[in-house]
């Protein structure tokens, strides 16, 4: 009995050993268990937490990019729309983020501008930030990222001269004219405020912009857009346009004309071409019309030489309207650029012959004023050769004509760095408007500018050219323009230092993004 009961209470001394033992190992799992889970969840928040912060920084980004694309395309008011701060909502990846964004403009001595005045006052720069923030229903806290931008605002001013021809009335080109750009892209700019003419073998790169009419009578060949208010004609099979043919308020006609994209017409469209399904739409209503530009005004005055001094052009010539002044040149033989001497009588009018006897040897960039009523200056079969870029203002106009051969002095311009060249017929002078006596500037057979010169054509009168003329630069008239015989033209834009009315008003800003990163 005694060895039974001894027995009996071993084993239930190695049950109770048994039970502590188990207990501890259930003790020991429950804590693995739960730092394993402990250690899960850790994990898991900070992942959370991880793609938060990236796709916060992603939807701060994008904030930034979409606000630099919308300052981009807008005009100085419209700067304004981007001065408050602006909070909203947007979801990424199931995540949710308070987005809130500022935008900052400075001027060129880095001072904030109101917004109030940023319609008055030039933009040098702008400071943008985003911020996003997610909800904090995702993980245990939110994770704020911010992120700034440094944008560059550079102004481009109303009446800029960004044409290659331009006429404030209709425009003809006759025969063989080639207009190309220096820039090998297709941005040699038509436009007039009339109608617009190609008669006869003309090659355009770029768009034909037309408040009128627009007829491509022969082999015309438009590298871009045709776009007119009224109608478009291209009824020659050699006729080609590379991109669109617009007619806001009128009809379309190709007839077998090539064109590149689509025909879109208030009006009818018709032509060969409409056979191919979604090329031709007529009956198109709220076509907007061409960009209407008017005429840009230059003004002489005290202010615009000013200006133009201040740009270096400090040696100015003046020619007053006297008989002495305002005729044909009758003195002595003028010693030209290449050391010869020529009898001028005839050819030259007394400005004309100046110049060709002082235009070779300037000793700054140079301003001539003709203030003669009626004599332009004219030069005939005489050629002009340069040192120094040349402004040549002129009252009564200019008429270069007869194998006349404009260029550089060897080692003054080249093709890469020319000298400029400004036939100016100012729109006024010291508030006085100028009086149209015919054209305002003709260029009359065989007149050529190399390619060290880049020359600015700019009347309030008519401007014709006739016969072989080759031209580097632009063309604008306040008249008509007319081409009659075989224009080579390569489009470059110069640029005008003073005179042109509002060209002290910001018409947009083109922008480039400095820096972007993250702030804390």
């Amino acid at each position: 009995m005694r060895v039974m009961l001894r027995a009996l209470h071993r084993g239930r001394r190695d049950e109770g050993i048994a039970i502590v033992a188990a207990m501890g190992v259930v003790l020991l799992v429950g804590i693995l268990v739960a730092v394993t889970v402990s250690i899960a969840l850790g994990e898991a928040k900070g992942t959370g937490r991880d793609r938060q912060r990236s796709s916060a920084i992603a939807t701060a980004e994008s904030t930034l990019d979409v606000l630099t694309a919308q300052i981009q395309s807008s005009d100085p008011t419209g700067l304004q729309a981007f001065c408050a701060p602006v909070s909203s909502n947007k979801t990424v990846a199931g995540d949710t983020f308070s987005v809130a964004s500022t935008v900052t403009y400075y001027d060129a001595s880095g001072n904030a501008i109101p917004c109030a005045s940023l319609p008055s006052t030039v933009v040098a720069q702008a400071k943008l930030t985003a911020s996003a923030t997610p909800s904090k229903a995702s993980v245990a806290y939110a994770s704020t990222r911010k992120v700034e931008s440094l944008l560059k605002m550079t102004p481009a001013y109303a009446n800029n001269l960004d044409k290659a021809l331009f006429s404030q009335s209709s425009m003809t080109m006759s025969n063989k004219t080639v207009l190309t750009s220096a820039s090998a892209t297709p941005n040699a700019d038509v436009y007039t405020n009339g109608d617009f003419t190609c008669n006869n073998n003309e090659e355009f790169h770029g768009s034909i912009y037309a408040q009128g009419s627009i007829y491509l009578n022969s082999q015309c060949t438009v590298s871009v857009d045709v776009w007119a208010n009224n109608n478009v004609s291209a009824t020659n099979p050699s006729a080609s346009i590379g991109g669109r043919a617009l007619a806001t308020t009128g009809s379309i006609t190709l007839t077998k004309a090539a064109l590149g994209q689509q025909a879109r017409a208030k009006g009818t469209v018709t032509g060969d071409i409409c056979a191919t399904a979604g090329k031709c739409f007529g009956g198109v209503l709220g076509m907007l019309p061409p960009p209407n530009v008017p005429f840009p005004q230059i003004d002489w005055n005290a202010a615009a030489q000013s200006m133009w001094v201040n740009e270096g052009y400090t040696n100015i010539v003046t020619f007053d309207d006297t008989s002495a002044n305002c005729n044909w040149y009758t003195g002595p033989s003028v010693t030209g650029a290449d050391g010869h001497t020529t009898n001028l009588n005839g050819k030259a009018d007394v400005v004309g012959a100046w110049l060709y006897g002082n235009a070779y040897r300037l000793p700054a960039p140079t301003i001539v004023i003709d203030r003669c009523s009626s004599m332009k200056i004219t030069l005939q079969g005489i050629g002009l050769t340069m040192n120094k870029n040349l402004v040549l203002l002129s009252l009564p106009g200019i008429a270069f004509t007869g194998n006349t051969t404009i260029t550089s002095v060897a080692g003054t311009g080249t093709a890469s760095n020319p000298n400029l060249l400004y036939f100016i017929q100012p729109w006024a002078y010291y508030e006085t408007p100028v009086t149209c006596n015919g054209e305002g500037i003709t260029l009359d057979n065989q007149v050529t500018v190399d390619n060290t010169v880049n020359t600015l054509l700019y009347s309030p009168c008519a401007i014709r050219k006739a016969n072989q003329s080759q031209v580097v630069g632009q063309v604008y008239s306040g008249s008509t323009l007319t081409v009659d015989n075989q224009l080579n033209m390569t489009y470059v834009p110069l640029p005008v230092w003073g005179g042109l009315v509002s060209s002290n008003v910001v018409k947009s800003y083109a922008v480039q993004t400095m820096y972007k990163h993250e702030v804390q």
